[in-house]
């Protein structure tokens, strides 16, 4: 048997499957248990496909981490809540924001088929609820649970497509990742999925036709797995501050893993599907497609699990997988909540405005990170402000926690400048004060004229900066109190209609299929909450329906990519 090494390797290969001595067997076998890794499982195991599933942890990842968004429309939930919305009107919506990443009939399908998506959930455990919240919020508080986690009320987008809030959060406190996941988790134990813990595929199985019959693990043994849980309870992403100790962590588990692994070989007599997440905590990884977000790694809350490592997606690499999109991200910044800010305006080092304020958070920090050195400075007026603080000492406490010391830390200690003159701001920003003052008169006059924003900007938030006190807070990215959310959205190539992991050339590796962050899928492009456990719920079922069913095929056969 191979030795465990420190990286994912070429792929084990077997005259055929009856030459391998295995440690298991099962139809179906799942790389990684979180979100998207749980609904291929029970997909799977529900086409009467025996199961095993593999986690290097626990299971969970980055979904039970995460606020547990799920995007759908034309939902029972929205009609309670008073709205009208179609699959019809969501895919114009999704179609601006998702772009070419995927074919239109693969937009279409995940429309059409939401609502029935989200009652599939509703059948293995998770709950919903009805309840809205309406004001522009990153995620919404206790007690509601539908909300608009895009861009839909922007004018631009609300001009093409109906508006509709199609966040649907599961019903809990807080970040309710964890109900999603500990719903399905249950749900596929309760028919009978096999989960094997603390165990990594280091490796794909071949035959000689090139087909993937199985996976080399390495398996943590019980008397180390508490030690291994601790290191990985370290990384958690909604805790700032934390890089250094998230990159030690991640050290020690993987010198853990090489210590005391053992090497074990599991048979998959109908296919493999890979749903390991993307790859924020590897740093290496993230430098060579994103290196300014890797060198300001200090500055970022990567959100995620220790696993999302790239391990899955180097394990298709390794078996000719293409890949594609790998230099995009999720890089959220917030300007509201507290809502009072979005009535500044932001500005780049030249002291020109470059984004809507109002727009959302992803696609804000992404084009601060695209300006000069990553920096930016949101401007507005004192009266403007003082309501923050106020909106973020007494919004309640679930609020001041999640927005409200977010808010007041970067007031304080990330170099908030203020000046009653235009010029004496400029000055302390380093920013040209004739360009910033030609930027504030801008705003200024088309407010006064009640020309619209020239930015797209509503009305609600436009409030007049010349002649009074200003304050410029820190936006930019480097800046660790301000608190950039990061995650990679690229992946495997796959085959749209099964998740069959393609290659360069468009032909399937045989008997692999990839799922969730580990793939290509519908936020690739550009994500807005709650489109990445809709593309992981999507394509897990998918790669999981598929695989149950798979059987050797022509491996040069061309597909739709």
């Amino acid at each position: 048997m191979s030795a465990v090494t420190d990286r994912e390797s070429e792929p084990l290969v077997l005259q055929d499957a009856d030459s391998g001595v295995w440690d298991d067997i099962a139809d179906v076998i799942v790389v990684g248990f979180g979100g998207a890794g749980a609904c291929a499982a029970i997909e799977a195991r529900e086409s009467s496909a025996d199961v095993i599933a593999i986690d290097r942890f626990a299971g969970g990842g980055a979904t039970a981490y995460s606020g547990g968004i799920i995007y759908a429309g034309g939902t029972s939930f929205q009609k309670q809540a008073g709205f009208s919305d179609t699959a019809e009107v969501m895919y114009d919506y999704l179609a601006m924001e998702v772009g070419n990443v995927i074919q239109p009939e693969t937009l279409r399908r995940y429309c059409n088929e939401s609502a029935a998506n989200l009652d599939w959930l509703i059948r293995h455990g998770v709950p919903y609820a009805a309840d809205p919240y309406l004001e522009k919020t990153i995620y919404p508080p206790d007690g509601k649970f539908l909300y608009y986690s895009g861009n839909e009320k922007v004018p631009e987008y609300a001009a093409r497509a109906k508006p509709a809030p199609r966040g649907h959060r599961p019903v809990g406190t807080g970040m309710t990742g964890h109900v999603y996941y500990a719903a399905l988790a249950r749900a596929a134990a309760a028919i009978g999925v096999r989960l094997r813990q603390h165990e990594k595929v280091v490796r794909l199985v071949q035959d000689s036709t090139g087909r993937i019959i199985g996976v080399q693990t390495a398996r943590v043994p019980d008397g180390k797995r508490a030690a291994h849980k601790r290191l990985y309870d370290k990384v958690v992403p909604m805790l700032p501050f934390k890089a250094k100790v998230s990159e030690r962590a991640i050290r020690e588990a993987r010198a853990l893993e090489l210590a005391v692994s053992e090497t074990r070989l599991i048979r998959a007599r109908k296919g493999v599907i890979l749903s390991t997440g993307g790859f924020a905590f590897n740093l290496d990884m993230l430098g060579e497609h994103r290196p300014f977000f890797a060198r300001n790694y200090r500055a970022l809350m990567r959100l995620g699990s220790m696993g999302c490592d790239g391990s899955g997606i180097m394990l298709g690499q390794s078996a000719g997988g293409a890949t594609d999109r790998m230099d995009s991200v999720y890089a959220a910044r917030n300007i509201a909540p507290p809502a009072a800010l979005l009535d500044g305006i932001l500005v780049n080092a030249r002291g020109e405005r470059f984004i809507n304020e109002e727009t959302y958070s992803g696609y804000l920090g992404l084009a601060i990170a695209d300006q000069p050195d990553g920096g930016a400075w949101l401007i507005l007026p004192s009266r403007s402000y003082r309501e923050a603080i106020r909106q973020a000492l007494f919004g309640g406490w679930l609020f001041f926690k999640f927005y409200g010391v977010p808010a007041l830390l970067n007031f304080l200690l990330g170099g908030t400048r203020s000046s009653s003159s235009i010029e004496r701001l400029a000055a302390k920003l380093a920013i040209d004060p004739v360009v910033l003052r030609r930027t504030i008169d801008i705003a200024d006059a088309d407010l006064a004229a009640g020309a619209a924003d020239r930015l797209g900007k509503s009305t609600e938030h436009r409030a007049r900066l010349g002649g009074r006190r200003l304050h410029a807070i820190n936006m930019a990215i480097p800046n660790i109190y301000a608190f950039t959310y990061l995650f990679t959205l690229g992946g495997l190539k796959v085959d749209e209609n099964s998740g069959n992991v393609i290659r360069g050339d468009g032909s399937r590796v045989d008997g692999l299929y990839a799922a969730g962050r580990a793939a290509v899928g519908l936020c690739s492009n550009g994500y807005l909450s709650g489109m990445s456990i809709g593309d992981g719920m999507f394509s897990g079922r998918r790669a999981g329906r598929a695989a149950a069913v798979d059987a050797p095929t022509e491996t040069k056969r061309r597909v739709t990519a």
